[in-house]
This record gives C-alpha cells, sequence and structure tokens, in this order.
C-alpha cells in the first residue's frame, strides 16, 4: 500500500534516520497506517487515545480466551501503529508530551504480553523471561539513542516481530512464544552493542 513520501521522511527521522526504501514490510506497513489514520485525523481522534486503547486492548488479553487474547494483542499492535500515523497526520508527533506517553504504554504493553502467555500457558520462567528481556532491549536502545542519537538500526527483535511471536504463542504453543520473545530481544540486544561499537570506531 503506498504512503506519500513525506509521511516516510518523518517516520525515518523519528526512527533515527532509519531508510523505509530498505524494507518492502516497513513500507506496507507504514502505508496501512497511514490510509486508516487519515479519517481518524479527520474526526480529531486523538493520538493518546489510541494508546490507552492499546493499554486496555493488552490488558484485556490477560483475562481472554485465547483466540480473543490473539485479537486483542494484535488491537495492541495497530492502536500502536495508528497514534503515530495519527499525531503525523495532526501534527503532533514532534510533541515530546506524546512521545513519553507512546514509549511508557509500549513498555507497559511489553510487560502485558508476557503476562498474556503466561495466562494462556506459558512457564512462569518463560513469560518473565520474556517481559524482561523485551523491556531490557527497548530501554538499551532508549538510552543508546540518547547517547548515540542517529543510529539506524533496525534489530530481528522489533515490537512487530515480538507481537507476531505473542500473538502465534498465544494461539498455539504459549511457551514457545515467550522463549521466542526472550529469544528475539537478546539478540537484538548483541546487535545494538555491536552497531554501537562499530559506530563508535568510525567516530573514532
Amino acid at each position: 500500500m503506498a504512503v506519500n513520501r513525506d509521511a516516510l521522511s518523518e517516520w525515518s527521522q523519528l526512527h533515527d534516520g532509519y531508510d523505509v526504501d530498505r524494507s518492502r514490510l516497513v513500507r506496507a506497513w507504514l502505508g496501512a497506517m497511514d490510509a486508516i489514520a487519515v479519517p481518524l485525523a479527520r474526526w480529531r481522534v486523538p493520538p493518546t487515545a489510541l494508546t490507552v486503547t492499546g493499554v486496555v486492548s493488552a490488558g484485556a488479553a490477560l483475562v481472554a480466551a485465547p483466540r480473543l487474547a490473539s485479537l486483542l494483542v494484535l488491537t495492541t499492535a495497530t492502536c500502536d501503529g495508528l497514534d503515530g500515523a495519527v499525531a503525523r497526520r495532526t501534527g503532533c508527533a514532534q510533541r515530546p508530551g506524546g512521545a513519553l506517553v507512546d514509549h511508557a504504554a509500549d513498555r507497559v504493553t511489553d510487560v502485558l504480553f508476557a503476562a498474556a502467555l503466561r495466562h494462556a500457558g506459558a512457564p512462569a520462567w518463560a513469560a518473565a523471561t520474556a517481559g524482561i528481556a523485551a523491556v531490557a532491549y527497548e530501554s538499551a536502545r532508549s538510552m543508546t539513542r540518547r547517547r548515540r542519537p542517529r543510529l539506524p538500526l533496525v534489530a530481528v527483535g522489533e515490537r512487530p516481530m515480538r507481537v507476531a511471536a505473542v500473538v502465534a504463542g498465544i494461539a498455539a504453543a504459549p511457551g514457545a512464544g515467550a522463549i521466542t520473545v526472550a529469544v528475539l530481544s537478546v539478540v537484538s540486544c548483541v546487535q545494538l552493542a555491536v552497531a554501537t561499537c562499530s559506530r563508535v570506531g568510525r567516530d573514532d
């Protein structure tokens, strides 16, 4: 699905200068979110309302049956994409308060996803490891962004990949889903460390 170049450029600026032309999947996702964001922006739906909806959906997955829980996790992921797209459409993307709320919501839902895997049947140790590893990776990347801005890294364990593992895990194999999230997050931490060291070496 096509998305206008201005939206792609703005998304790239907000994601450390990542070149969206390198990933057809990223462009397709952004195109879908941008298309849905058009009527939402026209109806003046606040981006924060979408963020809150995503958190509520993730929380509801803790008590839902597996199939419904999987759909609720997908709803959270969609809201996570839409809040940014609507913010860009309404000129709110550069507001630091909105970004802070969005990042906080993402970390809360990472923990809720792990709890949903536990509720679906994953061993406690696997669910806990998944939640800790996901939050650790995202926290490490946030710190790296503050110290080394403009490091355009997209790792194997980005949020969409973790969400896919959570959805599949809840629906079919909670333990395997939790372990997959943990492994993806750990590998992403290694990728981040390697990319940071390489950047330091080039800067020196």
